[in-house]
Formats: C-alpha cells, sequence, structure tokens
C-alpha cells in the first residue's frame, strides 16, 4: 500500500506550485526568491526539502540522519526546480492554454488512485490537514494540466528517436541492458610453449608408466587419468566416461577422431602427443552408432627458456602482421595449432559469451578485420584476429525498453534548455544565503 506521508507531501507540493491561495498570506514569512511577479518562502522550500528528505529515506534507503544531510545539501538544485516549475506555470497562463473540466476531474481521479485514497471524505481530510480546500486544489490541478500542456506541446515533439540511437545506446551501454552477445569470425596464429628434449622424456616416462599400469596392473582408467592429470588441472574432466554418436564424433578435434575410429572395444591407445601434452585414450564400448571412451592426459612441463623462445616468436610474428603480410598465409605456416592451420587459423563462428573471460576481452575490442596482440596463456601465445562481427537482433520489448531511456534522458535536456529560456527572459531574485 502507498504509504500515507507521501500523498500528503505530493498535496504538499501541489500547494507550493500554486504559491498558496495569494501573494498576501505568505508575507509574514521570510522570503527566499523572487519570480517575476511572484515569491518564494522559505516554509515553501522547507516542505520541499522534508519531502526530499522522506523520499531518499523510502526510496533509496538512507538512514534518517544521512536524508537530512543529503536534502539540505540540494536546498539550492530544490529551489532551482521550484523556479523552473512556477516559470511553467506561469508561461501556461500566458498562453492562455486551456482544460475543461473532464480533464480536472480524471487528474483528481487518477491523483486519488494513486494513493489509494478510497473516499471523497477521505481525501478532504487530507487536503485540510495540509491547510488545502478541494476548491484550491482543482485550481491548482488546472494549472498543472495547463503546464503539462505546455510541456507536451513544445517538448514532445522533439523526442522521436531513430533506430540508428537504439542501436548506438545498445553498444555503448551492453553492461546496463539485457546480455546479448556479438557473433564474430575468428580466427588465430598459436605460437606454442615448446617443451625440451628432457622435459618431453620426463611426460613419455610417466604415459607409458600410466599405460602400464592400465593395461598389466589393470588398474582403473578413471583413477590413472585422476591422479596424472589433476597435478596439472584440478577441474579437468578427463578419465570420465564420454558417449559421442558419429555424427558428434566428426565435430570431436583430429586427434580424438583418428584414434577413436582405429580402437575396438576394450583398447587402449599408443601415447599420442596434442596440444595440452600426452594423451591416452581407451574405448569402453562400440558399435555403428555410438562409441564410449574415456582418455587421460600427462601435460609436458615447459621450461622458461623455451617460454621466453615462444614469446620471442610471437613477436617476430607480429611483425610480419604489421609490415602487411596476410594473417591467413602466416596462419597456415607458422601456427602451432593442428587442427586450423590449414584453414588459416580459422576458429569459426563464436558468440562472445562463449569464450573465457580473457579472450573476450580481447575479441570485444577489436573491429571487423582487425587483429589483437600476442596473448599469453598456459599453452602459448595466440594472435586473434576477427573477420566479421554481427551484433545481434534487439527485440521489440528490448528497443521500447531503449527508447524509453532515451526519451527520458531527452526530455530531462530538452526541459532544462525551455526553462533555460524561460529563466533568461525571467526577472528571479534570489536570497537563500541571506
Amino acid at each position: 500500500m502507498v504509504n500515507k506521508t507521501a500523498a500528503y507531501l505530493t498535496i504538499c507540493l501541489l500547494l507550493i506550485t500554486c504559491g498558496l491561495t495569494t501573494g498576501t498570506a505568505r508575507i509574514f514569512d521570510k522570503i527566499v526568491a523572487y519570480v517575476n511577479d511572484d515569491i518564494v518562502t522559505k516554509r515553501e522550500l522547507d516542505v520541499l526539502v522534508n519531502q526530499r528528505a522522506v523520499e531518499l529515506q523510502q526510496v533509496y534507503r538512507f538512514s534518517e540522519r544521512e536524508a537530512r544531510g543529503e536534502a539540505e545539501r540540494q536546498r539550492e538544485e530544490l529551489l532551482n526546480r521550484l523556479i523552473r516549475q512556477m516559470l511553467l506555470l506561469e508561461a501556461a497562463l500566458t498562453l492562455k492554454i486551456t482544460v475543461n473540466d473532464a480533464e480536472v476531474e480524471q487528474y483528481i481521479q487518477e491523483f486519488k488512485n494513486r494513493y489509494q485514497i478510497a473516499t471523497d471524505q477521505e481525501f478532504k481530510e487530507q487536503l485540510n490537514k495540509e491547510g488545502m480546500t478541494l476548491v484550491a486544489f482543482r485550481e491548482q490541478a488546472e494549472r498543472n494540466l495547463k503546464a503539462e500542456k505546455l510541456v507536451m506541446g513544445r517538448i514532445v515533439p522533439r523526442l522521436q528517436v531513430r533506430d540508428s540511437e537504439i542501436q548506438t545506446f545498445f553498444e555503448e551501454n551492453r553492461d546496463q541492458l539485457p546480455v546479448k552477445s556479438d557473433k564474430v569470425d575468428m580466427r588465430h596464429i598459436f605460437i606454442a610453449f615448446e617443451p625440451t628434449q628432457a622435459d618431453r622424456d620426463t611426460a613419455y616416462s610417466n604415459v607409458e608408466k600410466a599405460r602400464s599400469e592400465i593395461l598389466t596392473e589393470g588398474a582403473d582408467f578413471e583413477e590413472i587419468a585422476k591422479r596424472y592429470t589433476s597435478k596439472q588441472n584440478p577441474t579437468s574432466q578427463a578419465g570420465i566416461l564420454i558417449e559421442a554418436t558419429t555424427d558428434e564424433l566428426r565435430r570431436f578435434p583430429a586427434i580424438f577422431q583418428g584414434v577413436l575410429t582405429n580402437l575396438a572395444a576394450g583398447e587402449v591407445s599408443e601415447p599420442i602427443e596434442g596440444n595440452e601434452g600426452l594423451y591416452l585414450f581407451k574405448v569402453e564400448t562400440k558399435d555403428d552408432k555410438m562409441t564410449a571412451f574415456r582418455y587421460l592426459i600427462v601435460p609436458l612441463e615447459i621450461s622458461s627458456e623455451a617460454m621466453q623462445a615462444a614469446r620471442q616468436r610471437s613477436v617476430e610474428i607480429f611483425k610480419k602482421l604489421e609490415n602487411g603480410e596476410d594473417f591467413n598465409t602466416l596462419a597456415q605456416t607458422v601456427s602451432d595449432d593442428v587442427e586450423t592451420r590449414e584453414n588459416g587459423g580459422y576458429l569459426g563462428v563464436r558468440s562472445l559469451s562463449e569464450l573465457n573471460l580473457k579472450t573476450r576481452r580481447i575479441i570485444e575490442s577489436l573491429a571487423a578485420g582487425a587483429y589483437s596482440n600476442p596473448h599469453e596463456t598456459e599453452s602459448g601465445l595466440h594472435i586473434f584476429k576477427v573477420d566479421e562481427r554481427n551484433s545481434p537482433d534487439l527485440t521489440d520489448a528490448e528497443k521500447q525498453q531503449i527508447i524509453s531511456i532515451l526519451r527520458q534522458q531527452r526530455f530531462q535536456e530538452e526541459w532544462d534548455a525551455y526553462t533555460d529560456s524561460l529563466i533568461a527572459n525571467a526577472y528571479i531574485e534570489i536570497k537563500l544565503k541571506e
């Protein structure tokens, strides 16, 4: 239910904008501003400050002390806004903008509905508590409607939003809107951290030991996989049972396809070197439609010297790109990614949401046709290139949400500009500091 205090304060605000009933009724109060032939008193401004303090408490969850302090700091801003409202009302009266009785009645009924005022008697009682009569409220409602018509006629026609503005706003404010990811056509050149021969010998010794435990000692493949793989990658899924149809298997990396095609059920493969290390595969079951298998990885440890050599190599490749060499051709000749090398490093069309956070940040900053600096990962360095990128289409509901935001922003800009022009042609004297 709406807090009745909010209703009282809104009525009080209506009271302020109409300047009570006559100028003489306020003569004994301290004057804080002259606005043409009207005045603003300290009491009127105090009410606005109190209203703002309550709003900060109820809507923005300020403590009572914080709300009071912040509202006081906004006193001058609140006075400025009140002056602008007064000038709008004055302009509406000068331009002889009219409203009819039906419009006033609708305004009053909407006010009562908004604050859940059930009966006319309750409405009169609340007005009386604020020192206002129903007649005075109706007069102020009429004045407010005239000011509203003035604003609608002067400002609203300027609030049209073009499609290009909707898309620009979306691109610039993705973080504040429902998540939508671009789809990008990607390539990369991969420069691997190559192990030394001593590193290779150690890894091959470990993988042969694992294979022997499985074949000779009858050790459980999954347990062996966890033991060897989890040393370097505790979250790895190596060793779990994977089931893939014939069609699904065709989408696996070539290293998986080649081995699993030739292995029979129950067989364990020889060690096979891949990007992440040395692989062992075991086929559990196999038929014309489905293959169930497990695998493990023994990582190849990389020396610091080998890593530095890869970094230097990536710098040299990047210089070639900067000198105008074709990305696709370079990928075919220098990339260490055997899966994509023949296709010029082509990674396919990816949604940005599919990429890990570090890679996404790099790709997001690249325009179509641009390539990145070398980007280091645990296994090597990548130079990414975006061939094309496609922004997602906004739904009608999302477009309307953006249009609403843009219109609200533009309304405030136009409201400020119009009331600035009214201020420029008005006599205003502020005595707030006095």
